[in-house]
């Protein structure tokens, strides 16, 4: 049986409300966390990015709907200027797509991506006065897995880079070490939960998944010379990633007692 969240009926409604909005802001991560990594694949993943461009767009869109009216307080203006700021901040990243360098671009992705994490992040902080068992489901669902799917995804973007050119500098090694540690770390603390009772299929397989990028990664990237194919690797570290995605899934089922 799936964990409720427990509370009075208002506060139960603003709780749905405020976890819609999580929702929406997740499948913006989702698509933008793409579109860097096809950007950095160059010309070996182009044919893919009018389409996560598009997805980008509408999740925003949709991020817009879930938001509260106008009018209902400064909380729910908040929201829409916040996602008003990301349509804005990825118009003009689509616009300077082509200038600047790639470290730039990405650079600029990652700068969106942080604002999204810490926005995910307040449902957390919202509502801290869960029970302790609701509210690691509450911090593990908008901030510990979305945190790893951003390391992964990192980690996505900058192999695809380094496969397309055939080169890893000693600056992107450093890079790609500490990215890996990272993932490896977030991923043990969002499987401390589980210390005590069986963890379910998803996490499972995304702890498999994740594991075996970062061993891919460790192995192939950390040298000088790098073969390995950029269609290959963008899809595999996709597949992880979407493994982490369906995880934080799981874990919102249960915060809403569907699971």
């Amino acid at each position: 049986m799936g964990m409720v969240v427990h509370a009075a009926p208002a506060g139960f409604r603003q709780f749905r409300a405020d976890f819609r909005f999580t929702v929406s802001l997740l499948a913006i991560l989702r698509a933008v966390q793409r579109h860097r990594a096809l950007c950095a694949g160059g010309a070996h993943l182009e044919a893919e990015v009018p389409a996560v461009q598009v997805a980008v767009s509408l999740a925003i869109e949709r991020a817009l709907k879930v938001c509260p009216p106008d009018g209902s307080g400064s909380e729910a203006s908040g929201d829409q200027a916040f996602v008003e700021m990301l349509a804005a901040t990825w118009q003009q990243m689509l616009a300077g797509r082509h200038m600047g360098s790639d470290e730039m671009l990405f650079l600029r992705h990652c700068r969106l991506l942080e604002r999204v994490l810490e926005r995910t992040g307040r449902l957390a902080d919202e509502w801290a006065g869960l029970d302790r068992e609701r509210g690691r489901l509450m911090s593990a669902y908008s901030r510990q897995l979305p945190a790893l799917t951003e390391a992964l995804g990192r980690i996505r973007s900058l192999c695809c880079g380094i496969a397309a050119i055939g080169h890893c500098s000693p600056f992107k090694r450093t890079r790609l070490f500490f990215q890996c540690s990272s993932a490896e770390a977030l991923l043990v603390a969002a499987n401390q939960r589980y210390r005590e009772t069986a963890p379910p299929i998803e996490a499972l397989v995304a702890r498999t998944a994740a594991e075996r990028l970062v061993h891919v990664v460790r192995a192939e990237f950390l040298r000088e010379r790098v073969d390995y194919p950029v269609d290959d690797f963008y899809r595999l570290a996709t597949e992880a990633i979407d493994t982490v995605f369906v995880w934080i899934d799981r874990v919102g089922d249960e915060l809403m007692g569907n699971a």
